[in-house]
């Protein structure tokens, strides 16, 4: 799949289905929201270092700069629409409704859609994906109105519905707790050793099933942990590419360069001056 960071464009929308065979995803973090609604099927979702599993009708948002990553199911196949956009098409909401509001009703969790009003939300989708391949001159205005509608239905249901706001998957609590662990204390020291130790389980099974439920590895989860902290530092202080390095976690600089490369796709001097488009 392309990213919007590529393309043109400020909004884009995909219907994908994925099945074992589709490979895994790549961790990722992106400039822009994403809404992943999964028509049928189910797959496991981590994002924000939660895990959930995913059901047909959940609803999941993603905020820009979220690392978040989807594990496709081992039977069967999962179809889900994937909604891309850039901060830009929030402006008339952001006059409406007020900046903070909006900011807070798009934090990162996952809702269950009603069974009444999954027609409603397909039929929202639907439409944008049908004017996304250019209709007429219009086409962008219908994409936009569409947007602004599915966000407000999603504000509404996350404040007015009942029991639509999914809980984190409480069969893996443990998993859920490592995670929270490295995602709060990227900064100090973090091994396989230390952790297994610290929540009294081996080391071979923390990794495998660390991996088997969030989709990560454990040592690539730490990085991408660093790495997002590491953005925001980049383009919002003035700090050393080195000091910045070191605060995340990084005990070398030049490490720090290479993994930054490995998941951004640029340098971290580059990624500072590209600050615009980031």
């Amino acid at each position: 799949m392309e990213y919007l960071s590529d393309m043109p464009t400020d909004f884009k929308i995909y219907k994908v289905r994925r099945d074992k065979n589709s490979g895994s995803q790549p961790t990722h973090a992106h400039p822009y929201y994403e809404i992943f609604y999964l028509l049928n099927g189910d797959c496991t979702f981590f994002v924000d270092h939660n895990i959930y599993k995913l059901n047909k009708g959940d609803l999941v948002v993603v905020p820009a700069g979220e690392l978040h990553k989807s594990t496709y199911p081992q039977m069967g196949s999962s179809e889900r629409y994937v909604v891309c956009f850039k901060k830009g098409n929030l402006k008339w909401l952001n006059e409406l409704l007020g900046d903070d509001f909006v900011k807070q009703s798009l934090t990162s969790g996952v809702i269950s859609i009603p069974e009444k009003r999954r027609d409603y939300v397909e039929a929202l989708m639907n439409k944008m994906n049908f004017e996304n391949d250019g209709q007429d001159i219009l086409s962008p205005a219908f994409i936009r109105t569409g947007l602004v509608e599915l966000i407000l239905f999603i504000i509404r249901c996350q404040r007015y519905e009942q029991n639509v706001i999914k809980e984190i998957d409480v069969d893996n609590q443990l998993m859920q707790e490592i995670a929270t662990y490295i995602y709060e204390n990227y900064d100090k020291k973090l091994s396989l050793d230390d952790m297994s130790n610290r929540f009294h389980i081996s080391r071979s099974y923390l990794s495998k099933k660390f991996k088997a439920v969030t989709g990560f590895g454990f040592k690539e989860y730490i990085v991408n942990v660093r790495i997002k902290n590491a953005c925001r530092l980049l383009l919002e202080t003035n700090k050393s590419i080195t000091d910045i390095a070191f605060e995340c976690g990084f005990n070398d600089s030049n490490y720090f360069g290479d993994a930054f490369r490995h998941v951004k796709g640029i340098s971290p001097n580059k990624y500072r001056k590209n600050k615009e488009t980031m």
